[in-house]
């Protein structure tokens, strides 16, 4: 029997923040249910540590080629490689509209615009960028805004939308209702992608769900933007952090207790995360160029199927071909091979299997034991382990070079058409 799937992502979402993986605050009621009688991945493992290197290899299932640098001739290139790379690969959404299904996508967040391809496949799309927000990014990605520093126009963005409370701030209850209307309207099995913001720093929520005064809400928040991201934090302040992303963690579950009670014919409902969220655990916050388990450990839960526990590594590249198969069928294929992370400039890799994680990148390279060494502080010192990853890595390395060399002469070739 063919099962209509429904794909909600929670943006920065960690996993060691939820109730099912052992967290001792009351994060996440309706996952935790749908945990127990679902399908758990107790070591999914996102592709990168921010949604422009998580989201595009989880809806196609491969890596985009790497974009070195940060400034802002290669930030335009960064957006402009991930349209390449969303337009020349299948999407999840293509693969199931050519299997017959109804497609609908809803997401706040602008690096999963259509703007960036993420509305192939769809039969319906809603990012939420219209009026000025819409010339902006039409300016970005067709050179009208070449030689602006584009990266310094996104606070003034940041703040105009949070005014509006539109983009990132818009909240899952304003944009509910639409979903439900698409989903009552299709009479096929759809596939249904909605990912939500709610978790995604400034950690904001209807009062009803903070645990803590507005005052220390907004002021902890507030520090963490002064600040850029990135310490010093007082603990004080950290504590009021954890405490806000934890009550936008239960803001975001209720919306899978509507999806529970709304959603007809009992759908597939597969629940992740697209990266995870630092707290000065090795020095950052929020989702910073960093692959420690804070970053990349994230949760997926399959609910409306078999139930079962995957202690293998599984990385979110894969979840396509998973979601495929549960489709039409509750078996699993879950080979065990070790998940790789990596940011988008190339320079960090990770490597993860069930209970050792291996880092490579410019500060050098580092194996931890997980088991006993959770936190990622105390590097082993196994030789024939770090030559065994380096191997692994060096094969992604020229992999990379591969796209980048045929990414270039394809460059060329436009050039002189």
């Amino acid at each position: 029997m063919v099962k209509s799937v429904v794909l909600v992502t929670f943006d920065s979402i960690r996993v060691d923040h939820c109730g099912f993986a052992g967290y001792e605050r009351d994060t996440t009621p309706t996952l935790d249910r749908m945990a127990d009688e679902g399908i758990v991945f107790e070591n999914a493992i996102a592709p990168g540590p921010s949604t422009p290197e998580a989201m595009p290899v989880i809806l196609t299932g491969s890596h985009p080629r790497s974009v070195a640098g940060s400034n802002c001739t290669e930030f335009v290139e960064r957006q402009t490689m991930l349209r390449e790379h969303m337009a020349a690969r299948e999407t999840l959404a293509e693969r199931f509209s050519k299997a017959g299904y109804a497609t609908a996508g809803f997401s706040p967040n602008p690096y999963t615009s259509r703007y960036f391809g993420f509305d192939e496949g769809f039969d319906a799309y809603e990012d939420f960028i219209d009026g000025s927000r819409e010339r902006l990014y039409d300016g970005m990605l067709n050179g009208t805004l070449d030689g602006l520093d584009l990266q310094g126009l996104f606070p003034a963005r940041v703040l105009f939308n949070w005014i509006q409370r539109e983009e990132v701030f818009k909240p899952w209850e304003a944009f509910y209702d639409s979903i439900l209307e698409w989903v009552r309207g299709t009479d096929r099995p759809y596939f249904l992608w909605v990912l939500l913001m709610d978790t995604h720093d400034p950690y904001l929520v209807p009062s009803s769900y903070r645990t803590q005064s507005r005052y220390a809400t907004y002021r902890a928040n507030w520090r963490l933007w002064r600040q850029g991201h990135a310490p010093p934090i007082s603990e004080r302040t950290r504590d009021r952090l954890v405490r806000a992303y934890d009550d936008t963690i239960r803001y975001s579950d209720a919306f899978l207790d509507r999806l529970l009670n709304d959603l007809p014919h009992d759908p597939l409902i597969v629940v992740h995360g697209d990266h995870g969220e630092a707290f000065g655990e090795h020095g950052t916050f929020g989702h910073q160029q960093r692959l420690y388990e804070e970053n990349v450990h994230v949760p997926l839960v399959v609910h409306g199927g078999s139930t079962d526990t995957v202690a293998d590594p599984f990385s979110l590249a894969d979840l396509p071909e998973l979601l495929l198969d549960l489709a039409v069928g509750d078996e699993l294929d879950v080979d065990g091979t070790p998940a790789i992370a990596r940011t988008l400039d190339g320079e960090r890799t990770a490597i993860r299997g069930r209970n050792w994680k291996y880092l490579t990148g410019p500060d050098g390279d580092a194996a931890f034991d997980l088991t006993t060494d959770p936190g990622e502080r105390s590097p082993l010192e196994e030789l024939a382990l770090y030559e065994l990853c380096q191997i692994f890595v060096n094969s992604v390395v020229y992999s990379d070079r591969e796209k980048r060399r045929i990414g270039g002469a394809v460059d060329q070739l436009r050039g002189k058409l």
